[in-house]
């Protein structure tokens, strides 16, 4: 019988390349994303990013070189990357979709160490994250993080636009989000800044906040974030939110048993991809976790929407506290029932 031969990827294969990590940027009307767009497309900052905007708008005017690609999703050629002086690639989303961006890493590998896609002021980061992460093995792009840019003079109003049995944009964005820039420092005092910190952390207390006037802001600060692969998160405690239609509620967990841990599995699959408790609706907009087993194994959980991913850790810490954070509404009635089912 001859022998069967070895399989030896292919040099076009995703898998047998390291994939280019991706951020989301999003932000509210206003906020300041441009800004930082503009410093990321034209100073020698050493990376070379691949920048997919809503709009050029007031970057037109950058010298830059025009790139013909083609989109597979129609066949036809686009004009509407540009190669900037700074070694950065400039695209209008308007024109492209995933699919384009797609091929635009696999056309310009060599060219690209990092893809930031630019969200509308009223997009809701989280179903597009999932669109991300879901085709992210198979793909030439990983999901690095969400970071929002959050406008401190107005942000307190956006985020009380009360809609009845509604999360409104300003909130999802917040919710969704690894990283908060908290922008036009410079034009509020500080009792107005502490108000917008409470705020924000009242809504999502495992975010990294960072001040910035203008957008100016070290990159290294928003990219390696590693948000879909790490369960290390800051100390974080129940927030039931001053806005009533989100809230945060943090779970510990002591080292599970066998028996446990498969009930915690079944207590997400049920929650997460019902979006209901008890026959009640909740809409759960993130969940992370650090898992520890009784066999000594730490496992790593983060989830967005509906869907959810456990992962093994890489480097097990046994200092830090196993725990559960759910993000959205209606999440305080989970820690009851998750802590009953699963027997804690």
């Amino acid at each position: 019988m001859d022998e069967v031969p070895e399989l030896v990827p292919a040099a076009d294969d995703p898998y047998a390349r390291p994939r280019i990590p991706l951020t989301l940027l999003t932000g509210y009307l206003g906020a300041g994303k441009s800004t930082l767009l503009e410093y990321i497309l034209t100073a020698d900052h050493g990376y070379r990013i691949a920048v997919c905007m809503n709009d050029f708008g007031d970057t037109t005017d950058i010298e830059a070189k025009s790139l013909t690609l083609c989109d597979p999703s129609t066949g036809e050629q686009s004009t509407s990357f540009l190669s900037l002086p700074n070694g950065c690639l400039c695209c209008s989303v308007k024109d492209l979709g995933i699919a384009a961006i797609e091929e635009m890493v696999v056309n310009q590998r060599d060219k690209v160490d990092w893809v930031m896609v630019e969200l509308t002021g009223v997009a809701d980061p989280g179903p597009i994250a999932k669109s991300f992460w879901e085709n992210e093995e198979m793909g030439d792009l990983v999901l690095d993080g969400i970071v929002c840019v959050v406008d401190s003079k107005n942000f307190l109003k956006q985020l009380d636009d009360n809609r009845p049995g509604e999360i409104n944009e300003a909130q999802r964005q917040l919710a969704a989000s690894d990283v908060i820039l908290l922008n036009k420092v410079d034009l509020v005092d500080a009792a107005q800044l502490d108000k917008v910190r409470s705020r924000v952390t009242a809504i999502n207390p495992t975010l990294r906040i960072h001040d910035t006037v203008k957008g100016n802001m070290p990159l290294d600060r928003i990219f390696n974030l590693h948000a879909y692969s790490k369960g290390k998160f800051d100390t974080v405690h129940d927030h039931p939110s001053h806005v009533n239609s989100i809230s945060t509620v943090l779970i510990p967990l002591p080292r599970l048993t066998p028996t446990q841990w498969s009930r915690l599995n079944l207590f997400l699959e049920n929650v997460l991809w019902t979006g209901k408790l008890d026959g009640v609706d909740i809409n759960v907009l993130r969940t992370k976790g650090l898992i520890h087993l009784d066999d000594g194994r730490e496992m790593v959980l983060q989830g967005v929407m509906d869907i959810f991913e456990i992962k093994q850790s890489s480097e097990p810490d046994e200092a830090a506290p196993g725990k559960i954070v759910f993000i959205g509404r209606g999440v305080q009635d989970l820690k009851p029932a998750l802590i009953s089912f699963v027997d804690l």
